[in-house]
């Protein structure tokens, strides 16, 4: 909940009702003391009343507010009342240095009438600046008790943590076997380019449970590219579908590159603190349609990174995707503050090293290099769930072979058709003038300290969703989890 607005509107009504000068809101006529001589109004710029510039600053206020953040317009309606508070001061002031003059006093006599029914006007202006104050707080407030973890788990958890830091030791081994017996955490980690599509379904059970509800896992992450527009109600609509059982544990963005990880509910005091950083691969880094958010934690003793990332676009921007894999493994600033695991194992210019268990996925963009026509003669004739006649002229696998690419990642084997171009609301491939072709840009890689920590449950793209020219794919991983080592506190 923002307060800015609200002490800085009730400073601008407070001088509206006490101010001696009610005028100064409608005054379109400046007024010249006569000591400064004989003035012609002609060959004065004729000036405006306060009120509908003010009016006109608030809705710009607002519509640029709109175009940048979808109607949170805390900081719109906070540099309003900053204007308006401004000229109810300066013109105050107006007031003050022609207070005696003869001609000030005759005019304002003249037109008190009129300018009394004008000030009622702007008096139920800012009742209505008030009204849209209240409803703003009301939505800011529901929204984030809905899809937040509450202030009372944040309590909690931080009383847990301060715990640990005295050495009471929380987070052994009887404690892990307690809460995952098998000492496995089950991992749903998606990828998914929306294309910028708005007309999401109520539910995402086809994303989030593609292999039913009795599938459900420990840990949800999910990287979106090119997002819809509204954040907030992606992420409310993956808890309504996970349901009361999962918390929102972190939510990160890198410009239309989104970020979210929600966990089962009784596993969140097991975290640490939730780390996250950016990185753009444009060249101009206000433009944030390409690159990486990542976000990073230890859950008990074991350590974890999640990249979501978007490569470069183009069949033959080979080299350009792989420069961006290079730019993001080196600038990725993680960990900040909570310690590593096991340094030893530590690169500075690469920051998988810095983990257990990594996971990147996203859009990488890599084709097949072979003609639309030569694809779909390959798919016409291709075997149930063997792709290998596809994925020889796969760039990403070529790439990763010679060794340029995701140095020590893993991918599951690809039993699933190319996720990449569809025509939307269908299953049929680019169908436009383009011909784009079928090709594997989604993926999602997997890299761990100790290769026998992951195992791949399932790999696949989910098929029912069809609200972008891209399949989601999604990948169901068990990671081994370690005790806390004493020597490695929750929070530093």
């Amino acid at each position: 909940m923002h307060f800015q607005p609200f002490i800085a509107f009730f400073v601008l009504l407070g001088q509206c009702l006490y101010s001696n000068d009610h005028s100064s809101l409608t005054q379109t006529e400046i007024l010249v003391p006569e000591e400064f001589g004989d003035f012609n109004q002609a060959d004065i710029e004729e000036t405006y009343s306060l009120g509908p510039i003010i009016l006109m600053v608030f809705f710009l206020a607002v519509a640029i507010d709109w175009a940048v953040g979808h109607y949170r317009l805390g900081w719109a309606q906070l540099l309003t009342v900053m204007i308006f508070t401004a000229l109810v001061y300066t013109h105050h002031a107006s007031q003050e240095f022609h207070e005696g003059n003869t001609v000030y006093q005759e005019t304002e006599h003249d037109e008190v009438e009129e300018n009394d029914e004008k000030f009622l006007f702007y008096l139920l202006v800012l009742l209505v600046f008030s009204f849209v104050l209240a409803i703003d707080w009301y939505f800011r407030y529901t929204t984030k008790a809905h899809t937040g973890v509450s202030a009372s788990q944040t309590g909690h958890k931080r009383h847990l943590e301060e715990r640990l830091l005295i050495g009471q030791g929380l987070f052994g081994e009887d404690v892990l076997e307690r809460h995952l017996p098998q000492k496995n955490l089950k991992i749903f980690t998606a990828t998914w380019n929306m294309n910028g599509k708005k007309d999401l379904p109520e539910r995402l059970d086809d994303f989030l449970f593609p292999l039913g509800t009795e599938s459900a896992q420990d840990l949800y992450v999910i990287g979106v590219q090119e997002g819809c527009p509204y954040r907030q109600e992606w992420e409310s609509r993956l808890q309504r579908t996970l349901g009361h059982r999962y918390v929102l544990l972190h939510s990160a963005a890198h410009g239309v590159l989104y970020l979210s990880l929600f966990i089962r509910r009784n596993l969140i005091w097991f975290c640490s603190e939730v780390e996250c950083a950016t990185v753009t691969t444009r060249f101009f880094p206000m433009i944030k349609t390409k690159g990486a958010v990542a976000a990073s934690f230890t859950f008990f003793g074991t350590s974890f990174l999640f990249i979501n990332a978007h490569f470069a676009a183009g069949d033959s921007k080979v080299k350009k995707r792989i420069q961006n894999y290079q730019k993001i493994i080196k600038d990725l600033q993680l960990p900040k503050n909570i310690p590593d695991t096991n340094p030893t194992y530590s690169d500075p210019d690469d920051v998988t090293s810095r983990f257990d268990e990594v996971f990147w996925f996203g859009d990488f963009n890599f084709r097949l290099s072979k003609s639309r026509s030569e694809v779909d003669s390959i798919l016409e004739n291709l075997p149930e769930n063997d792709m290998r006649s596809l994925l020889q002229y796969d760039q990403l696998s070529e790439e990763v072979t010679k060794g340029s690419i995701f140095k020590g990642f893993k991918e599951a084997e690809i039993q699933f058709r190319p996720t990449y171009k569809f025509d939307i609301g269908s299953d049929d491939y680019d169908t436009s003038k383009k011909q784009r072709v079928p090709s594997y840009t989604d993926r999602v890689m997997y890299k761990s300290r100790n290769q026998d920590d992951i195992h791949v449950l399932k790999y696949g793209s989910c098929t029912l969703m069809r609200q972008s020219d891209h399949k989601p794919v999604f990948g169901l991983f068990r990671v081994k989890v370690s005790p806390r080592p004493d020597n490695i506190p929750l929070t530093v």
